[in-house]
Parts: structure tokens; C-alpha cells; sequence
């Protein structure tokens, strides 16, 4: 990755360490920071801090040059989290590499809430969303689950939430996933997606599709486990694609989510699965969504069928929600250094 560290010419000076440009993130992550640095200002440098690291020398020296120079740091968070706050799961707390950075002047854009906020993620599904529109999710496919929860990567709050649902014995219930230690008996594999990460954890990088047809089709609550529940406010594809693919949710992720989401106009179902990720700690939101799926289950099939179909209108809101505020996300991209 050292051919992506370097000094561009006009006296900008660039630290990019992101992902690789041949795959389908690194792609469109390339598209949207070109159209960040050409509103850089002269004395502006740009940082991509994906994965930023005191044991890289350069991203040191990067960091010395911009306090000597008194430049602004233009720090954009993209495909992945704004990491100035440790995965403590507590109260968050700055990493080594931010307590270096704070030296200096520094302007966060992408994944912090406020009015340089972009979301790397909604333009991404909306750049392809054909590929998660290959067939109707209102073609019910019996008998329905009655939620699905697939989970990749094994992060703490997910490992603990499924084993909540094992211990309840509510996983027979569902699509359940979490790494090498359970996998759909079904599934597909998305290439692209897993051509853009490293090391095999049993599941696809399902990045760019809603997944099995019959699968996505006989499930009615989507239980989306987000990628981060420390940092300021990260919206991934997981949380897309109940919106995309027509399904109630609930989400365990960053405190902000449900703020962001209603902020933009989402529904968010509370008056049927109540308010619990409002709680401070995650341990609670996810006994929370446990006790959602527990109420759930003593609905029969007919009334799963019969409460999704009903929720129809309130689905299609979600969606046509999702293409207007995609479209304001692109428009935002090109005016986050005006503001």
C-alpha cells in the first residue's frame, strides 16, 4: 500500500492507506475522495484514517508536517468508522493515533454527525442498487422465520447476542449467522465482496445484494447488527438493506443510528418494537432486541404474513425515503468543505 502514501503536487499533501482501488469498495471510495480533494485548499492536506497507525512512520512524519506547516488536516472517514474512539464498548476515549492528531487542526468529515457528514455506504448502495433489486421481497416464501440476524465478522456485541438468543432458545426462530460458528444452510457467495477483505471467516462479504432470494423472502424482522456500537454514528449496508429489501428492523449499533435515521424521515417501528436502543449501554439494546423477538414468536404463520403485508405502505415509505435522501447524500458530497 506505500504507493498510496505520498505528496500530490500543488502543495497538498495526501495520507491515503485505504482500500485497495481494484476492488468494489476501494472503487467507489476512490470516485467520492477524488471529489474531496478537489476542494481542498491550497494549505489543506487530507488524511483517510481507515486504518491509521502510530507504528507507520509516514503517517508520523504526515502528521509532523502538517503541525510544523500549520496545515488543516481534512480527515475523512469513509467505508469504514470514524476510529478516533478505542472498541473499549465503554464510555469512548481517544485512540494514541487521535491524542496526536488533536495537535492539530483537524476537520472531520464523512462518519461524525454535523454538517460535514457524508455516508460512504448510502451512496454505495445507491450506486448499485440493481444488484439488490434482482427479485420482489413481497413474494413470500413459506414458512416465514420470524427474523434474521446474519453476522460476518464475530465482533463482541454480535458473539453476545446471538449466544443471548441460543441461551432463550429463540434461534430456531430465525436466520441466524455468526462467522465459522454458524452458517446459513443456504447461501450465496458475493465475489466482489469477498475480493475487497482479507481472511475467510466462513461467510461471504455480502456486500452489494440482499442475499439468498428464499432466505430474504421468508423472514419477517431484520435484526441488523451494525459494524460499530462506540463510535459517533456509522451506517453500513446492514442497515440498507431491510430499507432496500422492504423489512421491519431493529438495529444494535452506534447510539446515533435512530437519531440520524428519523432525522432523515425513516420509520422506525417504535410502536412496534418500542424505544430500548435509546438504552446507554449495548448489553441492554441487545437484551432489548431479545425481548422483541421473544414477543415475536408467539405469532403464528398467518400473522407474520399478514403483519408484513400489512406494514406495506410504511415499507414503501422507507424506500422511496432511501432514494431522496441518497440523492441530498451525493448533492452533500459535493459542498462538504463549503460549509
Amino acid at each position: 500500500m506505500d504507493s498510496k502514501r505520498k505528496i500530490l503536487g500543488n502543495m497538498r499533501l495526501i495520507y491515503d492507506n485505504g482500500f485497495e482501488e481494484k476492488n468494489i469498495i476501494g472503487h467507489h471510495d476512490k470516485q467520492i475522495k477524488q471529489i474531496i480533494l478537489n476542494q481542498l485548499k491550497d494549505n489543506d492536506s487530507f488524511l483517510d484514517s481507515t486504518w491509521i497507525s502510530l507504528t507507520d512512520q509516514k503517517f508520523r512524519v504526515f502528521v509532523d508536517k502538517c503541525k510544523k506547516e500549520s496545515r488543516r488536516i481534512i480527515c475523512y472517514s469513509g467505508p469504514d468508522w470514524d476510529n478516533s474512539c478505542e472498541p473499549t464498548y465503554q464510555p469512548p476515549h481517544f485512540s494514541q493515533e487521535w491524542e496526536l492528531l488533536n495537535q492539530c487542526d483537524v476537520l472531520q468529515i464523512g462518519n461524525t454527525l454535523g454538517k460535514h457528514y457524508f455516508s460512504f455506504w448510502v451512496d454505495f448502495v445507491y450506486n448499485n442498487l440493481n444488484s439488490y433489486q434482482t427479485f420482489d421481497p413481497y413474494d413470500l416464501q413459506t414458512p416465514l422465520k420470524h427474523y434474521m440476524c446474519l453476522n460476518r465478522k464475530p465482533h463482541r456485541p454480535r458473539v453476545e447476542l446471538y449466544y443471548k438468543l441460543k441461551r432463550l432458545g429463540l434461534l430456531p426462530y430465525g436466520h441466524t449467522s455468526l462467522g465459522e460458528r454458524a452458517q446459513l444452510p443456504t447461501d450465496i457467495i458475493n465475489e466482489e465482496g469477498d475480493a475487497a477483505v482479507s481472511g475467510n471467516v466462513g461467510i461471504t462479504n455480502d456486500i452489494s445484494s440482499l442475499g439468498h432470494e428464499n432466505n430474504w423472502n421468508s423472514h419477517y424482522l431484520n435484526v441488523v447488527t451494525e459494524t460499530t456500537v462506540y463510535t459517533d454514528v456509522f451506517i453500513t449496508e446492514k442497515t440498507l438493506k431491510p430499507i432496500i429489501g422492504k423489512r421491519p428492523f431493529v438495529i444494535l449499533g452506534d447510539h446515533n443510528i435512530y437519531k440520524l435515521l428519523k432525522d432523515w424521515g425513516f420509520d422506525t417501528f417504535d410502536d412496534l418494537f418500542g424505544t430500548g436502543y435509546n438504552l446507554p449501554n449495548y448489553a441492554d439494546r441487545f437484551n432489548w432486541i431479545a425481548d422483541v423477538i421473544e414477543n415475536l414468536v408467539v405469532l403464528d404463520q398467518n400473522q407474520l404474513s399478514e403483519n408484513l403485508i400489512r406494514l406495506k405502505p410504511r415499507l414503501e415509505h422507507n424506500y422511496n425515503t432511501f432514494l431522496k435522501i441518497a440523492k441530498e447524500n451525493k448533492e452533500n458530497l459535493y459542498h462538504l468543505l463549503d460549509k
